[in-house]
């Protein structure tokens, strides 16, 4: 009997011995190292939490008919869900947030002093003027309007960024930031008839920054949001309204007004300017059939004839084809951000609208913002990344503004791939968990996946930390892919009239680029109409004894440095 105690106390005093290891050198088991996750030193005890406030509201069509419908809160481009998940998977260093959440915070809009470019006291931010030459105060302005609205427009994204920082570390330095600029902004008494769609930027962050702050609490007092504070932001946004409109701005600018007018709308719980708005994203109907309108129809434009002609393309050639890719590619990439932004917002109220006219629709036939005629945003999205990875791609000439018209892409900066996927990219995978390497979703995939983590830079609310979904957590990094350069690219002549290039294998790449040029600082011109797979090139059709010169670029990625070789003789 008593042998049987010491036993049972053996075993005891073993097992605690075992643990106690296990737990001083970090082991999941014998010789297993466990990783523990790593929380930024940014966050406080204090854990924000938002609460639901969705409200219903209706209107009456011009057909008489009573339109209800309920409006979530928060719900301008994040919903309660996404703000709780974002917050809880960065608090406990989960991937991929944690690695997203240090890229957000880097950002100087999301430090705990950002630049703040309101000007206290300077009646031009209280009382807007036009674009017309004044002096306020001894002080000369050639352009008054574009003097706030450019500032207006950085602060409020400042706004925004802040109120995210807050809702993750619940330090109230970043609340008192927010705070500060929806207040400086809601000070506005009036606004001049005039245009300028930054005012509309300015809506629409100043909304999405407000809708947090409007339905989380925090221990200060004077940063609790009041009555008062939503008044006052409704009646500036109102007093600014006045310098946009949601239906006749050019192409990308199209949807920065569309932006302001959603946000409003949202924050105002207005269903009929939502409404508005929802149909001003996906067809316009109010603006040109074609031409500079914006939407995701027209924008994103589905090509079945050339427009200037009339001459019909073979039923084999149709093609959605991202229309300001015949301006220049900074504007181009710009619908992209713009019209992902519009569709993630409305696709969080839980909008869903009629397959063909774009408007609100609840009928069994209804689709959500993204599957809007057939997934026409990601058409549009996947044509321009196809020809800045290197793929040739068919241009149709079709009308940009009234009888003006592009006739082809602008090629200037080809290869140059901005950031603006996270809320594509997260929807198709983790949303309708589409299997990314399929051709409809690689290139999106491929873009994303290389440039992980995403924050855009400036003009639209898209990071990866805000709209990357809890399943994603099962993925963690994995899917982060590390582009290197070009190395050991080396080439040889074959005879008179061709030259071989290898070079090393780029782990993970779509494809190479190859480019030539009879001069080493001379014009290189792209010799592949789609990205070349292995890692040899044979470059022909040359002429004896000539030398040329050649560059590989990763797809995607970066160029290698020049090399020349010398053809042989006849």
């Amino acid at each position: 009997m008593k042998l049987g105690i010491h036993g049972k106390r053996s075993n005891i005093l073993f097992l605690k011995f075992l643990c106690m290891l296990m737990a001083l050198t970090g082991v999941a088991g014998f010789g297993g190292q466990k990783v523990e996750a790593q929380t930024s030193s940014l966050i406080t005890s204090y854990k924000p939490q938002a609460v639901s406030g969705n409200v219903t509201a209706s209107y009456f069509d011009s057909a008489g008919n009573k339109i209800t419908a309920t409006f979530h809160h928060p719900g301008i481009v994040m919903s309660l869900a996404d703000l709780d998940n974002m917050r809880d998977h960065v608090r406990v260093g989960d991937e991929p947030w944690n690695t997203a959440f240090n890229a957000f915070a880097s950002d100087r809009r999301a430090s705990k002093a950002p630049p703040i470019y309101y000007q206290q006291g300077n009646d031009i931010f209280v009382n807007i003027r036009g674009p017309w030459v004044t002096t306020v105060g001894g002080v000369y302005y050639s352009n008054p309007s574009e003097y706030v609205g450019q500032r207006a427009n950085t602060d409020s994204e400042t706004a925004f960024m802040q109120a995210i920082m807050w809702y993750i570390t619940g330090d109230e330095a970043y609340r008192s930031n927010a705070m500060k600029i929806i207040r400086n902004y809601s000070d506005i008494q009036s606004c001049a008839q005039h245009v300028n769609f930054r005012f509309a930027t300015v809506s629409y962050f100043l909304s999405a920054a407000a809708e947090i702050m409007r339905y989380s609490d925090t221990p200060t007092g004077t940063l609790k949001w009041t009555e008062t504070d939503t008044a006052n932001l409704i009646q500036a946004m109102n007093f600014v309204s006045n310098t946009y409109n949601p239906h006749s701005f050019f192409m990308n600018q199209h949807q920065f007004s569309v932006m302001g007018t959603i946000g409003r709308a949202i924050f105002a719980n207005d269903l009929e300017m939502y409404a508005e708005a929802v149909e001003a994203t996906t067809v316009n109907s109010s603006g040109q059939q074609g031409g500079r309108n914006g939407s995701i129809k027209y924008q994103m434009r589905w090509m079945t004839a050339n427009e200037v002609t009339g001459v019909p393309l073979a039923q084999s050639q149709y093609h959605a084809q991202l229309m300001e890719m015949g301006r220049d590619v900074g504007h181009a990439y710009a619908n992209v951000a713009g019209l992902s932004t519009l569709v993630q917002t409305i696709y969080t109220q839980g909008t869903k609208v009629d397959p063909v006219t774009g408007k609100m629709s609840t009928t069994t036939n209804a689709v959500n913002p993204f599957n809007f005629l057939n997934d026409r945003l990601l058409a549009g999205t996947t044509y321009i990344l196809q020809y800045h990875l290197g793929y040739d791609v068919m241009y149709t000439p079709a009308f940009s503004d009234g009888s003006s018209y592009y006739n082809v892409i602008n090629p200037d900066q080809r290869g140059r791939i901005d950031s603006f996927y996270s809320v594509l990219y997260n929807y198709y995978k983790y949303i309708e968990h589409q299997d990314m390497t399929q051709e409809k979703f690689k290139y999106l995939a491929y873009v994303y996946e290389t440039r992980l983590p995403e924050v855009a830079g400036k003009d639209y609310p898209l990071a990866m930390l805000l709209y990357t979904p809890n399943a994603a957590k099962n993925v963690g990094l994995s899917n982060q892919i590390t582009l290197e350069s070009i190395v050991g690219l080396a080439a040889k002549a074959s005879g008179s009239n061709t030259i071989n290039l290898n070079w090393t294998n780029v782990s993970r790449a779509l494809g190479y680029n190859i480019y030539r040029s009879t001069e080493e600082n001379g014009t290189y011109t792209k010799l592949n109409s789609v990205p070349v797979t292995t890692n040899a090139y044979s470059s022909g059709g040359l002429q004896p004894n000539t030398r040329y010169y050649y560059k590989v670029g990763v797809a995607g990625g970066g160029t290698s440095s020049v090399i020349s070789t010398i053809t042989g003789s006849n």
